[in-house]
């Protein structure tokens, strides 16, 4: 079973092997592996490279933050992992860094300190140098999260702006 163990861990590739995908008997040999870390889940060896970390998707959506490139070319697992992680955020089928979601939020109060009767969806899409297609779930989650709420057609401040 150690045998069978390392074997699946060599096969499941750098992001190491989902515990929830082996057996019981398995997952309780785990402990008798040397060299071997268990971190959300999934068993990797003590010397892997995160290949997550620097993440060329990750660097794209950074580069574009209010604009982002979609997921094609992607590995489904390691976009999964993205999401799980907080590094990546779907929202309503777009996928952003995590550091847009508070880039988003820091532009709502810069326009709501210009505009503190409430500013709409256009106002938005302008200033973030976005579409519609990209706007739209953005201030979806900023309504979500109470950053902004929405009143007819405008946005207004919500009880977590920050202060801009």
């Amino acid at each position: 079973t150690l045998v069978d163990l390392r074997a699946a861990l060599v096969d499941a590739g750098p992001l190491g092997l989902d515990l929830s995908t082996i057996n019981e008997h398995s997952r309780a040999a785990v402990e008798l592996l040397d060299g071997v870390v268990v971190e959300a889940g999934r068993l990797t060896t003590v010397d892997a490279v995160d290949p997550l970390v620097d993440h060329p998707f990750v660097a794209a959506l950074a580069a574009s933050p209010f604009a982002p490139p979609g997921p094609e070319g992607v590995d489904r697992g390691e976009l999964r992992e993205l999401v799980r992680r907080g590094i990546v955020v779907e929202v309503e089928g777009i996928f952003f860094a995590a550091s847009a979601l508070d880039g988003a939020a820091g532009l709502a109060a810069s326009i709501l300190a210009e505009h503190p009767e409430g500013f709409t969806v256009s106002t938005f899409r302008v200033a973030a140098g976005n579409t519609r297609k990209h706007a739209m779930p953005l201030l979806a989650r900023l309504d979500e999260t109470g950053i902004t709420r929405r009143r007819g057609d405008v946005r207004i401040a919500g009880p977590r702006l920050p202060e801009g």
